[in-house]
């Protein structure tokens, strides 16, 4: 059919972040076992009795139009790849139908799942502080100058030389950092005043990472390298690790348990619906 190109193409886009039409030869034969399979399993999950529950209205595709647009980015760029793919909106409506099928199914699946209890919730928060606990994070400001080797101006000795400068006077007065990140900073964030916000360790190039957590609050480093050019950091404030409150974590266990009990079920029902058509063609 027409529209399982949409589908093919979803599938190029998630597993090899590329479009139907860019894959390899080896990458698309892998594609092409990849979609007969789900193809398969999505084919027996709309042949069960739960599927003649499902009525697919307008405004479920409308809505799922909508939310392909905004993954794209825009419904022109959804329109110029269904050109590209050959496809009609008729084709993409077909397809949104389909998985919109196998949705509601796997919805009716779980309608039996209870969610976790607040009181279980609030026992098994006591009995597992340590999955609570909110790590270190650093409030942090930059400014960044890249470095352009083919430039007198921008060579590494000539942008350090000027980070060395900026840094003198930041260590006679700190506050100036936002202003100064404003006039010098060559990152996005030069209209943030260099501030990038609260990070956690990680976060950032390994180079500024290890220097960061180890500055005091306040503090302006000395000139570090990245692959992205030459930076001075300021440790803006510094927040220590520290327990999430029972009343924060007491929801997001119970999402957490609920998608986590949904996704068994599910998985145990696909199991079942393979086992029982195993079953049916060797009687």
């Amino acid at each position: 059919m027409k529209w399982h190109t949409y589908s093919k193409l979803q599938l190029a886009r998630n597993n090899f972040s590329k479009n139907l039409w860019e894959l390899t030869a080896d990458e698309s034969t892998e594609l092409e076992r990849q979609f007969q399979r789900r193809l398969a399993l999505e084919t027996k999950v709309l042949a069960h009795p739960l599927a003649l529950k499902i009525a697919v209205k307008d405004e479920d595709i409308s809505i799922a139009r909508s939310n392909l647009d905004h993954q794209f980015g825009s419904e022109e760029i959804v329109r110029n790849l269904l050109l590209q793919a050959d496809l009609t909106e008729t084709h993409l409506e077909q397809a949104l139908q389909h998985e919109i099928q196998v949705q509601k199914v796997f919805e009716l699946v779980v309608a039996d799942v209870q969610p976790m209890s607040e009181i279980a919730a609030r026992s098994y928060y006591m009995d597992h502080p340590q999955q609570f606990q909110r790590p270190e994070r650093r409030d942090v400001r930059h400014i960044l100058i890249t470095i352009d080797e083919s430039s007198a101006d921008n060579c590494e000795v000539v942008v350090k030389a000027r980070l060395e400068q900026i840094r003198m006077e930041l260590l006679s007065d700190p506050e100036h950092f936002p202003d100064l990140a404003l006039r010098y900073s060559e990152c996005p964030t030069a209209l943030e005043k260099g501030h990038i916000g609260y990070v956690t360790a990680g976060q950032l190039y390994p180079e500024l990472d290890k220097h960061l957590f180890q500055m005091r609050s306040g503090e302006v480093s000395p000139v570090l390298s990245s692959p992205m050019g030459l930076h001075l950091l300021q440790c803006v404030d510094i927040s220590p690790a520290q327990l999430i409150p029972i009343e924060e974590a007491v929801p997001k266990i119970i999402q957490q348990q609920y998608l986590h009990a949904c996704t068994l079920q599910q998985k145990r029902w696909l199991k079942e619906l393979q086992q029982s058509e195993q079953y049916q063609l060797s009687s």
